[in-house]
């Protein structure tokens, strides 16, 4: 009764987490939630200008490992765990059948095709929802006050968002390579048998990564500030898109 509880409070959590990366490109994220969040958090003495970032994406996934080594606890205590799995393993098991044997992923499952196929529809929709908030803002008016055409801002703005949809890869990047983890058990899973997860992700991070800088050196190229690219900013990198496209530029 207990595991059933926290199993199911942790399913709230990761739903949670999920809707926050869902929401995290939309202007109802931006322009409603995250001010909210940090009007709450900057006034307190223990988060700070940096709690909005730590508690939005990090403080989940803690939560999510720190109670699950109680619930992996729990399940190794108790015998149920034999009869579960007896019970489930036939329910279960075509859900674990390897469904693509050739092709550059390796062998994949039911499962991992279908977690693959939503992560892969989630970098789309976060792109293509960061591209249209930001070309909304692109006008002749707003390029020429940059001092650029209209293409080059659309060109910075698209780089841009490239580096924010490569963020996401990178969060999960090191997570199924985290030997000693509660997370990865939780989903039946270990370290040795998740290393192609983190291989998937380190390749998403190199393709959105090598997209943003080959942008940036295009735009810089084209608006001779070639010099920006050995260039490097001092500011924090809030949570959270950029307001604008000015506000963009002021925080490279």
């Amino acid at each position: 009764m207990v595991r059933a509880g926290i199993k199911l409070l942790l399913i709230v959590v990761l739903l949670g987490y999920a809707i926050v990366w869902i929401m995290m490109p939309t202007i109802t994220f931006r322009n409603i939630w995250l001010p909210n969040i940090r009007r709450k958090l900057n006034s307190s003495i223990y988060f700070g200008n940096e709690g909005t970032g730590f508690l939005v994406y990090s403080s989940p996934i803690l939560f999510v490992a720190v109670v699950g080594c109680v619930y992996l606890h729990l399940g190794k205590r108790s015998n149920d765990n034999k009869l579960q799995s007896n019970g489930k393993k036939n329910r279960f098991a075509t859900l674990k059948k390897p469904m693509l044997v050739k092709g550059p992923l390796g062998i994949v499952s039911v499962t991992e095709l279908a977690f693959l196929i939503m992560f892969a529809a989630l970098l789309l929709w976060s792109f293509s929802v960061y591209l249209r908030n930001g070309f909304a803002t692109i006008d002749p008016t707003s390029a020429a006050e940059m001092g650029v055409e209209v293409w080059q801002a659309k060109l910075d703005s698209a780089s841009l968002r490239l580096g924010l949809v490569g963020n996401i890869c990178l969060t999960f990047l090191f997570l199924p390579v985290a030997r000693g983890s509660s997370l990865l058990p939780l989903f039946g899973l270990t370290s040795e048998a998740s290393i192609k997860y983190h291989i998937w992700l380190g390749h998403a991070v190199l393709v959105f990564f090598t997209a943003h800088g080959l942008g940036y050196i295009t735009y810089w190229a084209a608006t001779n500030q070639i010099s920006a690219a050995s260039t490097f900013s001092d500011n924090h990198i809030k949570a959270g898109p950029p307001k604008t496209l000015s506000a963009e530029k002021s925080t490279k």
